[in-house]
């Protein structure tokens, strides 16, 4: 299974092997996706609150950390809606929780980031399979500006004849038939010297 890196700039000597990488990345994200969704799932089967959560919220405004204040947030129908974040508690530039609820918050947040990666992979690849159909030549390098694994920017530049030479693969195998296994150096010696003795 690939990685997903959070930017990179990749060159493809083909619409083929972009194409290729695109459908790693859509099977590494489907992975995630299910994993997440089990969790997920989990989770939410799990009943009640334990006294641990109220104990790790109570240490934390113990030592300080403020209570994350409310925000407005627009929904999808245009309406601000309130969120409440009486779980959540900010370090600077960090949230923190102690609460199993904030974990299913998160799960639902990768869950929907996943999904909308999904969706633009899916796009990307068939606007791919147009641009295979268009027929632009083999003599080309995409060069790919890939964000989260998704290509955002493609620059198209034709190759030059270094460049045809080293885009083509040279593979080299050699074997052996012997039956005998290698022995190592010291008892290939003795063994000689034994022969040589007798």
């Amino acid at each position: 299974m690939s990685k997903v890196f959070p930017l990179e700039i990749k060159d493809f000597y083909s619409l083929k092997e972009l194409s290729t990488f695109i459908d790693e990345q859509i099977r590494w994200y489907e992975f995630l996706l299910k994993e997440y969704s089990q969790r997920l799932g989990s989770l939410l089967r799990e009943q009640g609150t334990g006294q641990n959560e109220e104990e790790l919220l109570k240490k934390l405004r113990e030592k300080g950390f403020n209570p994350q204040e409310k925000k407005r947030k627009k929904g999808k129908s245009g309406k601000a809606e309130e969120i409440t974040s009486r779980n959540w508690f900010t370090f600077r530039n960090l949230m923190l929780s102690a609460v199993k609820e904030s974990m299913a918050e998160i799960y639902f947040e990768a869950v929907e980031k996943i999904n909308n990666n999904l969706e633009q992979l899916k796009e990307v690849k068939a606007l791919t399979e147009e641009l295979m159909k268009a027929g632009l030549g083999s003599d080309l390098i995409y060069s790919a500006y890939i964000v989260d694994g998704i290509p955002k920017k493609i620059v198209i530049q034709q190759r030059r004849n270094r460049e045809l030479e080293e885009g083509r693969y040279r593979f080299e195998i050699s074997l052996s038939t012997g039956v005998e296994a290698a022995e190592p150096p010291e008892e290939a010696a003795i063994s000689e010297e034994a022969v040589a003795t007798s």
